[in-house]
């Protein structure tokens, strides 16, 4: 019995206890267990018996962060926008003139001489026709100028005429004066900048053919007819007068040009008694032979910008003279003289629901 106590004592004797560690405690930080100590406002999510309080930390980096992809994904969008709105702005430089042309178009059964036709067109002198450096400068201007199409001189109110022309009796009559020269390859410049070429002619005033071949003038009592400016006439009564004036649109037509203003279509009063003149009958003589033209009457009006109530030049001077402007016709179009502000006269002119002309300054 004596012997079984020992062993009792000697089991649970601990001589030890209390005693510390021959080696001091290490210890490392631990990200994730921050969130358990008391007072730091923070909880662990998955733990739905611990108290949820509010996070009152500091979120600076994650706004930056935030506000970093914001502006990234804002300048993406931007980019996305330019890349089609430079698109756009590309295809409508490049679309074939023929867009300015109404939805008629689409009827098989309509030629283009039925067809309603608007445009907003800058005068150019027919010598910027170099397609060289002439030409790139005046395209640009148009295009700047928010101008859809281009007017150059065909046949002038002198009779001289404005392109080099290949036909025999302009070369007869030595009537080429400062002309475009190389109409051809100007034209199809033009249609491949997305511009429409537009050709003047003036019909019946001519000084130069009268006086070189008196068959095709008019005559008054046995003389070659001339007003009170002295100029002399042709004779649209005659066949080869009729012929002269088809040759150019034919030839011009060829080049490309698919829209002609005819002026000077009416004679003095004093002459045009018995005499098939005016825009009506012209047009429709040519619009049988040619199917592929599109003619205009030119209407002249002039845009100073003076205002009579106060004398002076300005915009309302400028609204003036529009409102004084001859109402349109069918298959007419205003070409209109600007000794003023253009890029005024301009914007007033399309404000007023002006949609066909052309600007001359």
């Amino acid at each position: 019995m004596k012997k079984k106590e020992k062993k009792k004592q000697s089991f649970y004797k601990n001589v030890n206890r209390n005693q510390k560690w021959t080696e001091t405690p290490q210890g490392r930080p631990i990200s994730f267990a921050q969130k358990y100590e008391e007072g730091t406002g923070a909880y662990d999510k998955f733990d739905y018996k611990r108290k949820k309080e509010k996070i009152k930390a500091d979120n600076t980096a994650k706004k930056q962060k935030l506000l970093k992809r914001i502006v990234i994904a804002a300048i993406c969008i931007a980019l996305v926008l330019t890349g089609y709105i430079g698109a756009d702005v590309y295809m409508l430089r490049r679309e074939n003139p023929a867009n300015y042309i109404s939805d008629s178009q689409n009827s098989a059964d309509s030629g283009i001489a039925d067809i309603s036709l608007e445009f907003a067109a800058m005068h150019a002198e027919s010598v910027s026709l170099d397609n060289s450096v002439m030409l790139s400068s005046v395209i640009d201007e148009t295009l700047k100028g928010g101008y859809t199409a281009l007017t150059f001189d065909a046949k002038r109110s002198d009779g001289t005429v404005g392109y080099a022309s290949s036909l025999a009796l302009i070369e007869t009559y030595g009537a080429l004066s400062t002309p475009a020269s190389k109409p051809k390859e100007s034209i199809q410049e033009l249609l491949d900048n997305g511009i429409l070429p537009v050709a003047r002619i003036c019909c019946y005033k001519d000084s130069i053919v009268p006086s070189l071949n008196p068959d095709l003038a008019i005559r008054k009592d046995g003389k070659i007819y001339k007003d009170d400016d002295g100029n002399t006439y042709l004779d649209p009564n005659n066949d080869s007068v009729y012929s002269y004036i088809k040759d150019i649109v034919t030839e011009l037509s060829n080049y490309g040009v698919s829209v002609f203003i005819l002026g000077g279509c009416e004679l003095p009063k004093a002459v045009s008694k018995d005499r098939a003149d005016g825009f009506e009958i012209i047009s429709k003589r040519l619009e049988n032979d040619l199917k592929n033209v599109k003619l205009l009457e030119e209407v002249d009006v002039k845009v100073t910008g003076y205002e009579p109530e106060s004398g002076n030049v300005n915009a309302a001077g400028i609204k003036y003279n529009i409102s004084k402007f001859p109402k349109l016709k069918k298959n007419q179009a205003y070409f209109i003289t600007v000794t003023t502000d253009v890029k005024k006269t301009k914007t007033l002119i399309e404000r007023a629901g002006i949609n066909t002309f052309t600007i001359d300054d």
